[in-house]
């Protein structure tokens, strides 16, 4: 597999997948909250593809942040565009206009979806929009995506269960908590909508989340849509790193690789 993200943060995000699939590479993007140009740019740069080359978007929540630039790519390339029927539904009210049908591939909530010698699941995660994480499978190499996007943590064992085991992550990490609530530019409203259950994961519930997923099979890590207010690449990978060692996980955790994501460059995981 190869794993990139093109750019995260609050002005924009979009993740690059690609998969070993027989004979062929598929491309895929999760989310189009960049511009096209920026998009093409880290794609030519990172990968050596561009816009053109992509197979399908995996549309996680109908945020700006995530969608964008998904009408324009629409109307310039005929791309495909995949999300459950409540993210396009939400998607149709924020752009005041339909998705063409011709380029919607439906998804549905705990259902698997085959398209030659690639498998998508696809499983809701709690956020303040209707929001779906999704795991990329290669029937070819065996390796699994799990990409985990915008949410107020994740609990649940049985959700944990599904989510576990995969080859590579993508997770939130979005700020960090003490900076969150001291924060005097935010007003009440806003840390309450970021730290509620339906608002975004902190670094230590980021790793906290990890700890609960990684294997033995799990070789890497990117920690994405961090907050350019309230968090640092710096200080959620000091966070992580002070948490490995209180919570005896410095082994487990020695041979995956782990990368945070930036909002104003590519960062490639593998």
């Amino acid at each position: 597999m190869r794993i990139t993200s093109l750019g995260s943060g609050s002005k924009g995000n979009s993740m690059y997948v690609g998969v070993n699939a027989g004979f062929n590479e598929k491309h895929f993007l999760i989310d189009a909250g960049l511009s096209m140009k920026r998009m093409n740019e880290e794609l030519i740069i990172n990968e050596g593809i561009d816009l053109e080359d992509i197979d399908l978007i995996f549309i996680t929540h109908a945020h700006t942040d995530h969608v964008q630039s998904v009408l324009p790519i629409v109307r310039k390339y005929n791309t495909k565009i995949a999300m459950p029927y409540a993210v396009k539904k939400e998607f149709t009210e924020w752009a005041g206009k339909m998705l063409p049908s011709s380029n919607y591939v439906k998804l549905e909530e705990n259902k698997r979806k085959r398209g030659g010698e690639v498998m998508v699941d696809t499983y809701k995660v709690n956020h303040d929009k209707e929001t779906f994480a999704y795991k990329i499978t290669s029937l070819t190499t065996g390796e699994s995506y799990m990409h985990i996007p915008d949410n107020g943590g994740i609990y649940k064992k049985d959700t944990i269960e599904k989510f576990k085991g995969c080859t590579y992550y993508a997770i939130e990490s979005n700020h960090d908590l003490t900076m969150q609530i001291m924060d005097e530019t935010r007003h009440e409203g806003l840390k309450r909508r970021v730290l509620g259950y339906y608002g975004h994961t902190h670094n230590a519930d980021a790793f906290n989340l990890a700890q609960r997923l990684v294997t033995k099979e799990t070789r890497g890590i990117i920690y994405h849509h961090l907050s350019e207010e309230c968090n640092t690449p710096e200080l959620a990978q000091k966070t992580h790193e002070e948490l490995k060692k209180i919570w005896g996980e410095v082994r487990n955790f020695s041979n995956i690789k782990t990368v945070y994501a930036l909002q104003d460059e590519g960062v490639k995981l593998v």
